[in-house]
C-alpha cells in the first residue's frame, strides 16, 4: 500500500512540483509560486539541517525504493523512482548554481537598545 501511495504521489505531485521548481529556477523567474518556492526552501532547510546526511539519506532511500519495486514488480514505481532520481540533482545544482537561499523568519517583533535599559 505505501509503494502506491508514493507512487501516486511522486506521479501526480512531487515529480510535477519538483521539475517546474527546476525550470522556473534555471530561467531565472522569481518568486516561484507557492508549491514549487515550498519545494526548494524544504530542500535548503533540510539541506542546513542535516548537512551531508541529506543526499545520502536521499539516495538510500530511494534506491532501497527502487530496487523494492523491482522485486515486487511494480514496473511504474520503479519507473517513477528513477525520474524523480535524475529530476532531484537538477533541482538541487540549480539551487547552488542560483545561491537560492532562505531567509529566516523571526517570531519575536525585534527589540532595540533603547528598551532593553
Amino acid at each position: 500500500m505505501g509503494v502506491l501511495i508514493y507512487t501516486l504521489a511522486l506521479i501526480f505531485f512531487i515529480i510535477p512540483v519538483s521539475l517546474r521548481a527546476y525550470l522556473s529556477l534555471k530561467k531565472g523567474r522569481f518568486p516561484l509560486p507557492v508549491f514549487q518556492n515550498n519545494v526548494v526552501v524544504n530542500r535548503i532547510k533540510l539541506r542546513k539541517g542535516i548537512g551531508i546526511l541529506s543526499p545520502i539519506v536521499f539516495w538510500v532511500f530511494h534506491v532501497f525504493f527502487m530496487f523494492w519495486a523491482i522485486a515486487i514488480e511494480a514496473w511504474l514505481s520503479a519507473l517513477a523512482v528513477v525520474v524523480y532520481m535524475v529530476i532531484s540533482p537538477l533541482l538541487s545544482g540549480q539551487i547552488k548554481a542560483k545561491q537560492v537561499s532562505v531567509i529566516q523568519e523571526k517570531v519575536a517583533p525585534e527589540v532595540s537598545d533603547e528598551s532593553q535599559a
